[in-house]
């Protein structure tokens, strides 16, 4: 019997996988999760479908693969920040400018989460895979738990105010999320440019919680 992959138990990600999964991320922004195809991927990529199905089984394994790389982006992101000994509340803004910056960074992956995640909640799915959709919400909440412990902290510090840290969490995902629904790449745009939407949009969340 063929074992259950978890994410403890995937394989590396190799150069072939990463420009898979790099390919599939950019498919299910273009075309949405349900039309992109198989087909779709391997054209991207210039290859056929014999070597998306050597490292992938279905499209919904190449989707949660998105999906991990794309919270590992996240994580990555905020690691350094959560690493600087600095009042609380410079640290919310920091990790807030930080997440904003990977949403513009990854786009194809961030976008390809938030059209993904409610379509397997509310279709039909094998129990594989609702087992890999509740491992990557739970990397979900612990990453949103690390604005929370932030968020304590700051409250405990007197550099925060907030009358529910849940809520309050919940308010930073969901202004800094939303920026994958109205963000849109130009070709004349800096990294200097991503550097300032960033930082306007750490401050207009962050500000309305300092005490």
């Amino acid at each position: 019997m063929m074992q259950t992959q978890t994410l403890e138990t995937q394989p590396p990600m190799t150069d072939s996988r990463q420009q898979i999964v790099e390919a599939a991320a950019q498919c299910f922004m273009l075309k949405g999760l349900e039309k992109a195809t198989i087909d779709d991927i391997a054209d991207v990529l210039g290859a056929t479908k014999g070597r998306v199905y050597h490292h992938f089984r279905s499209k919904s394994s190449i989707y949660f693969a998105v999906h991990r790389q794309a919270m590992q982006y996240c994580f990555d992101a905020v690691d350094p920040v959560l690493a600087q000994t600095i009042p609380h509340d410079e640290k919310l803004e920091a990790m807030a400018a930080a997440h904003a910056r990977v949403m513009m960074d990854t786009l194809p992956y961030q976008r390809s989460i938030r059209l993904g995640v409610e379509i397997y909640l509310r279709g039909s799915t094998t129990e594989a895979e609702r087992k890999m959709l509740e491992e990557l919400i739970t990397q979900r909440n612990n990453y949103e738990e690390l604005y929370r412990d932030v968020l304590r902290n700051g409250i405990s510090d007197g550099t925060l105010s907030v009358p529910d840290v849940k809520i309050a969490g919940r308010v930073i995902m969901g202004a800094l999320n939303s920026l994958v629904d109205w963000y849109r790449i130009r070709p004349d745009q800096t990294d200097a440019d991503r550097k300032l939407i960033a930082e306007a949009l750490a401050q207009t969340v962050v500000n309305g919680m300092r005490a």
